[in-house]
């Protein structure tokens, strides 16, 4: 027998669970994939599209080999044709890999600052490799470090999803910084792609109210009609 529609459609949410949740969600960071080239953001890095012939540079481009012949080969995290963000860290604590334009934010709202990060070093094995740290920093009406992030060497070659969560309080405007903690010379190479700043996660999309109660009703609906067919 075929289930009832109003059954099927409840247990196609129950299945999803609301995963759809953080897509689709709006970002407030200009030109945070990057698509837009080196555009709408700044850095203590420099710029060298050319290529990398020593740490503290940069260059946004859609793969990070050739760039540094050491590099692997890999697509963006976006569309897997895109651009992303190519670094080479600099052993120099504190300095500024990637810092954002004024941001407008609501007051007492709950936002969460995140990033896909990648490991780049090395298409071979690499004597002394470290992963990227990264620092989240927020600056308004105060400078809030939000903590560090450090990608997984083993993960080398894989997007990872950073996440922190930040309250805006009293500000209405904000500049967002990743900035690098790691200062070692090896490795400490990393791609960057998605900087995202709203109110919803892309990393770590969770139901929305809505979508537990409806799940809770279905559930209930559900054993209900078992109920009355085993009375049957």
């Amino acid at each position: 027998m075929r289930a009832p529609s109003v059954i099927r459609s409840l247990a196609f949410v129950i299945a999803t669970g609301g995963a759809s949740a953080g897509v689709g969600a709006q970002n407030l960071v200009t030109n945070g994939n990057f698509e837009g080239g080196n555009t709408a953001f700044t850095s203590d890095y420099a710029f060298a599209p050319g290529g990398n012939s020593t740490e503290g540079q940069y260059t946004v481009r859609s793969n990070p080999f050739p760039w540094n012949g050491l590099f692997i080969s890999a697509a963006d995290h976006t569309t897997g044709s895109g651009l992303m963000y190519v670094g080479n860290g600099s052993p120099t604590n504190g300095s500024v890999v990637w810092a954002s334009g004024l941001i407008s934010v609501t007051q007492n709202t709950n936002y969460f600052f995140e990033a896909f990060v990648m490991n780049v070093c090395c298409a071979g094995p690499f004597p002394g490799n470290s992963p990227s740290i990264l620092e989240f920093s927020v600056a308004g009406l105060a400078t809030e470090s939000l903590g560090t992030a450090t990608t997984n060497l083993a993960l080398a070659g894989t997007w990872e999803g950073l996440s922190k969560s930040w309250n805006s309080g009293l500000n209405t405007s904000v500049t967002l910084s990743l900035i690098n903690r790691n200062t070692a010379a090896a490795g400490n190479d990393f791609a960057i792609d998605d900087v995202f700043l709203g109110t919803a996660s892309t990393v770590t999309p969770v139901p929305e109210p809505e979508t537990y109660a409806l799940m809770l009703a279905g559930l209930g609906i559900v054993g209900a009609i078992a109920r009355r067919r085993r009375k049957a």
